[in-house]
């Protein structure tokens, strides 16, 4: 296992919209040497057919070698496991108050502490808490146990994750915040058939963002890093070279062939995608109306320019 400067253990999440190139950072960070990914530890979503899930290496998942290792990992540490459900996600039960309260931010890292012992004390909402945070670490162990890399990066964006490791494991937790233009999330998510209109996405796209800028930005100080999708394509070893020192790995290490190597990624399509070369998608600029371009920026405009992103780009 990994080690800090402080010699813990380091667990990295990453926080970002769907549609923001997560899955393709899996892929890279997972082909460093000392970096392990699944992608989303939360596992399948439940629309996926686990009988025909492909796992990135191309065999369905429920045939993995890996998976079944995994199996057998989880088994030998007291937790059964199935790959059609990881049953690893934060979903926490109460009234719609106290899931509001869980997931929010008072923009305030003292008062966002406070938030957090106080919910630790009711005796319930401590026991989902633990009882999540103790399965999700064995699958962690598993996974860097059977790989023999000693970071996990997880990209499922529960971020109510990151809360709960800091308060029940023994690990180093780390965030990076990726972004992507809100004109190219919106575009794919049309693009997509989610049933949501252009203003509706943008204004999610601000509220997460500044969510996450509010929950982790003030409260992991050192330990939160930015990055914008735009530019790990348009210069990725830059972008990688970075994201390996805030990882405490080997910053040097330069990748040959990123697909060549061992994959078991559980994520959106794009894991089984046969990519040449990294490639800005930037299909927005003709996806999108100058009407849809123009309500985005109106709503996210100035989040966006905070970013370093411009209404002309």
């Amino acid at each position: 296992m990994t080690a800090s400067a402080t010699g813990t253990p380091i667990f990295v999440g990453v926080e970002t919209s769907s549609y923001s190139g997560a899955t393709l950072l899996a892929f890279l960070l997972n082909a460093h040497p000392s970096i392990t990914s699944i992608g989303e530890l939360n596992g399948l979503i439940p629309s996926e057919d686990p009988e025909s899930y492909l796992c990135s290496c191309g065999k369905k998942i429920k045939d993995c070698d890996f998976w079944q290792s995994v199996s057998c990992e989880m088994k030998r540490r007291g937790f059964e496991f199935n790959v059609a459900d990881f049953r690893t996600a934060f979903r926490l039960s109460g009234q719609v108050w106290l899931q509001r309260l869980r997931a929010g931010s008072f923009r305030n890292a003292k008062l966002d502490a406070i938030r957090d012992w106080l919910l630790q004390k009711l005796p319930q909402e401590r026991r989902q808490f633990k009882a999540l945070a103790a399965r999700n670490l064995a699958l962690i162990e598993s996974i860097l146990m059977l790989t023999g890399k000693r970071v996990f990066v997880d990209t499922s964006k529960d971020h109510l994750r990151v809360r709960a490791l800091q308060m029940f494991s023994p690990y180093d937790v780390r965030v990076i915040h990726l972004v992507r233009d809100p004109r190219g999330v919106v575009a794919s998510r049309l693009r997509r058939g989610v049933p949501i209109d252009a203003e509706q996405a943008a204004r999610q796209w601000v509220r997460l963002h500044m969510r996450l800028q509010n929950l982790h930005g003030n409260s992991l100080a050192d330990k939160y890093i930015r990055i914008r999708y735009e530019d790990l394509c348009q210069n990725p070893r830059a972008v990688l070279k970075q994201l390996y020192t805030f990882c405490g790995v080997d910053s040097d290490f330069e990748i040959a062939d990123w697909q060549a190597m061992p994959h078991h990624i559980v994520g959106n399509v794009m894991r089984l995608a046969n990519v040449d070369a990294i490639k800005l998608d930037e299909r927005w600029r003709s996806l999108l109306t100058e009407t849809q371009k123009k309500d985005i920026w109106q709503i996210a405009g100035r989040l966006s320019e905070q970013y370093g992103y411009c209404a002309q780009a």
